[in-house]
């Protein structure tokens, strides 16, 4: 299990460096030392993966608009790496066989192209003559999914790489659009604002709109998207888990669709202003020093600033990116003599702020149960508003929905919803006691509660 892990992050990691890449070659220049950084950062990772494992070649595969690799769809990579897809369908191919000989001008080149390139190419033929003309010998393009010569063809089983096994691939596939359309909204716009331009506010309010009407008030699918760890991107990603929870939050407290995507909004953009926090600072992974943590503590006066300066900005976004780490006892940054934070909106942000940076699995720790996370919150309640804890817990229970849980009698199930006990959720079983897998068809759904009281959830399971 540690190995498959250990494999599943490299291949996550790689997809995480080769996205970033093309967007930062799309926002700078090709002798940009943050490109020049992240193509060499890339190459040493896969010779250094390809080292371990023994291999020569890393295939990186697109099946239909998603990421594949050693046979399973990848759900987060494809999250964090729609760049890296709509590259491979301009140039009709079926993925990328990374060679442990490409060198990081070779990635840098790449990066190039992929950020040029706005129309199809005429084929595969036209794709790989392309890169030929541009040097690049470590990288080879597959030939399409469909065709016979695809590199992955041996491998692919269709399947998701997704140990829960909980999910149906065409429920998956009508929510990662939407997934990836937040993650991408939210990238943006730290990019725009870390280059000092406006942010799209209008594009975040669209975003969270088209969430709303495809979910239809059930969130399960999504929520199980979105608990698959996206290290290096984490900011990006922890926006877009705060909103979520914020939306069902919001719809437990009966707040209708403007007031809930206006809450949404909020969520995304929170943390805007971390765009203005060096690198160095902002993914550190020791802990922070004194100057550091004061200007770390700056983001939220910046990130209000930026949404200032945006005509479509709302009254709410500013005041939650202003206010969501200030505690309801007055402390917290930034530092102002108002005393305690009135807004309900912004303290609830605050809760859902806290519970995911504390749940979520970071580069420079692990993450906590959410028994443990409820227990921190807990042990400081001055500094959460009492209506927003208490909304929070009431909507999202014990267990957040679309995480897993193994049961007292060994089953293991999906969180569905938080039910009228705290710790006995509705839920999903997924896999037999012995560990088996079920089929769909025999994928019972049952309210913890009421329908098997001797049973109760007895473990749960964090991704790594």
């Amino acid at each position: 299990m540690a190995a498959n892990n250990a494999i599943d992050r490299c291949t996550n990691d790689l997809v995480t460096l080769l996205a970033r890449g093309i967007s930062q070659r799309r926002m700078y220049f090709d002798g940009h030392p943050k490109v020049q950084a992240c193509a060499t950062e890339t190459a040493q990772l896969l010779k250094n993966h390809l080292k371990g494992a023994k291999q020569d070649t890393f295939f990186l595969g697109v099946a239909e608009s998603k990421l594949v690799h050693d046979g399973k769809f990848l759900v987060g990579p494809t999250i964090i790496g729609r760049k890296l897809v709509e590259f491979a369908e301009l140039l009709q191919c079926g993925g990328f066989l990374f060679r442990r000989s490409m060198q990081a001008t070779e990635l840098l080149t790449v990066f190039s192209l992929a950020a040029e390139l706005n129309e199809s190419t005429a084929g595969l033929q036209e794709s790989r003559a392309l890169l030929k003309a541009r040097g690049i010998e470590g990288i080879h393009l597959s030939p399409p999914y469909e065709d016979a010569g695809w590199f992955g063809q041996f491998a692919y089983e269709g399947t998701e790489s997704n140990a829960a096994g909980v999910v149906a691939d065409e429920d998956l596939a009508s929510m990662l659009p939407v997934y990836q359309s937040l993650f991408d909204t939210v990238h943006q716009s730290h990019g725009n604002a870390g280059l000092d331009r406006d942010i799209d506010v209008d594009a975040a309010q669209a975003v969270t709109e088209k969430l709303l009407q495809t979910s239809g008030g059930n969130f399960t699918d999504i929520m199980q998207i979105v608990r698959y760890p996206d290290y290096d991107s984490y900011t990006v990603g922890h926006s877009v888990r705060v909103a979520l929870l914020a939306v069902i939050v919001g719809r437990y407290l009966g707040l209708d669709e403007n007031a809930l995507a206006e809450l949404a909004v909020a969520g995304l953009l929170h943390d805007v202003g971390k765009a203005k926090i060096p690198d160095e600072i902002l993914f550190k992974k020791g802990r922070l020093d004194a100057e550091e943590r004061r200007v770390m503590e700056t983001h939220p006066a910046l990130g209000a600033e930026l949404l200032l300066e945006s005509e479509d900005s709302t009254d709410l976004a500013v005041t939650v990116a202003f206010g969501h780490h200030r505690r309801h006892d007055g402390g917290g940054y930034p530092q102002v003599d108002c005393g305690p934070s009135g807004a309900v909106a912004t303290q609830l942000i605050h809760v859902c702020d806290v519970f995911e940076a504390v749940t979520a699995v970071r580069p420079y720790k692990t993450a906590l149960t959410p028994r443990r996370a409820y227990e921190f919150i807990l042990s400081d309640r001055k500094a959460f508003e009492p209506t927003a804890l208490a909304a929070f817990a009431g909507a999202i229970g014990l267990y957040p929905p679309g995480s897993r849980v193994r049961l007292s009698d060994g089953r293991q199930a999906m969180i569905l919803r938080a039910s009228v006990c705290f710790d006995r959720p509705s839920i999903q079983i997924t896999h037999a006691s012995c560990g088996t897998a079920l089929a769909d068809s025999d994928q019972l759904q049952i309210d913890l509660s009421r329908d098997e009281p001797q049973v109760s959830v007895a473990e749960f399971l964090i991704e790594a």
